[in-house]
């Protein structure tokens, strides 16, 4: 029986220590992820104490970079404006412009003729590649020019005429439908005849025998006379805007004497004295001055009577012109203008007064500056002159 009872004892006391292995498997296997789970925390701290420390350097190197990348841009910007700077500029080829102006218009506007009809050319004009001043001049016609005309550019007065083979333009007035009749010949001064005086009476004694000349005195005794130099046709004296209108009809034929920003001082001093070497039989004097100096119209009037008065005496005849409408301006104004104009027809004797301002105010005109017109009118205003010469 005892022996029975040790036997069981060995038994449970071995089941005791199986049992308690097995517990303490257990307890090891539980505590080993808490262990690991308490070191986690630990790891992560590590972890996120060294990732600062790598986001910090980052983040200090970064601006660094910035900074670099910030310096190094405007480089590059100077880089790029220089090559901008560098590179030619191309130059604009002219033909664009007179493409892009030739096809303004429209050949639809163009109203031609069934058959071409002759016409003549009243005064110089220019020859245009189209139907306004701000086409190319192509040429230019003479006053009495016969021009075969092809059809008309409707509502803007222009004719559209065969120009030596070629279709060109010409303003309509300038064109008319009858010759004109040849303008005058200029009139030629005659030197001064030669005076003979009467050969001496014979006498018994014999003449006494002239004494010998040197070579150059015989030789300047028989040069003849010197010419006097021809007579002008038609002789505008003016300023500024008679410069404009000498070059848009190309001297029209006419003699100019003409100086921009000229008055009373000038000619006084040097027109006149120019202008007494070419007045002659049948020369036509217009003087256009005034619109620089108004506050002279009675000096002017005085000068250009006195002058006029000799003039006639030589066989010319003298045309005052009035000052032409001015607008805004640094030099002159309109009221101005319209005094000198209602003031200097009453002072003039001997003169004919040519009044250009009141056509041009009834029909229309254009200014480039407020005191210079444009081509086309001083092309009118010179045509509205000589229509008045008689």
């Amino acid at each position: 029986m005892k022996r029975v009872i040790s036997i069981l004892l060995v038994l449970g006391m071995m089941s005791f220590a199986f049992v308690s292995a097995d517990a303490q498997r257990t307890v090891m296997q539980v505590k080993e992820p808490q262990e690991a789970a308490a070191e986690a925390p630990e790891e992560a701290k590590v972890k996120e104490a060294a990732e600062p420390a790598e986001d910090k350097m980052q983040a200090k190197a970064e601006p660094e970079t910035g900074k670099t990348q910030a310096v190094a841009e405007p480089e590059k910007k100077e880089e790029i404006k220089a090559e901008i700077k560098a590179e030619p500029e191309t130059e604009k080829d002219p033909a664009e412009d007179t493409q892009a102006v030739e096809k303004s218009f429209d050949d639809k506007d163009i109203v031609r003729n069934e058959s071409p009809v002759t016409m003549y050319v009243k005064s110089p004009v220019n020859v245009r590649s189209g139907p306004t001043t701000d086409y190319d001049i192509v040429g230019n016609v003479t006053a009495g020019t016969e021009l075969e005309v092809l059809g008309r550019y409707t509502d803007k007065g222009w004719y559209l005429i065969n120009y030596n083979g070629q279709e060109a333009f010409v303003s309509h007035n300038y064109l008319v439908k009858d010759k004109p009749e040849p303008a005058e010949e200029p009139a030629q001064a005659k030197a001064p005849e030669a005076q003979t005086q009467p050969s001496p009476a014979p006498q018994q004694q014999p003449a006494p025998q002239p004494k010998p000349q040197s070579a150059p005195a015989q030789q300047a005794q028989a040069q003849p006379q010197e010419d006097m130099p021809q007579a002008a046709s038609i002789l505008f004296i003016g300023d500024s805007r008679c410069v404009q209108m000498k070059a848009a009809v190309g001297g029209g034929g006419c003699s100019w004497i003409c100086e921009n920003s000229k008055g009373y001082d000038w000619l006084e001093s040097k027109a006149i004295g120019q202008a007494d070497r070419i007045i002659g039989k049948g020369t036509k004097v217009v003087v256009c001055l005034g619109v620089n100096d108004t506050e002279h119209v009675q000096k002017y009037a005085a000068l250009v009577n006195q002058k006029a008065a000799e003039w006639a005496a030589r066989g010319a005849k003298t045309y005052y012109v009035s000052v032409n409408p001015v607008s805004t301006n640094p030099y002159r104004t309109e009221e101005e203008v319209q005094s000198f104009n209602a003031a200097m027809p009453g002072l003039l004797s001997g003169v004919t007064w040519i009044d250009t301002h009141s056509v041009l105010v009834s029909n229309g005109y254009k200014l480039v500056d407020g005191l210079h017109f444009n081509e086309e009118g001083s092309v009118y205003i010179f045509n509205l002159i000589i229509s008045s010469l008689r």
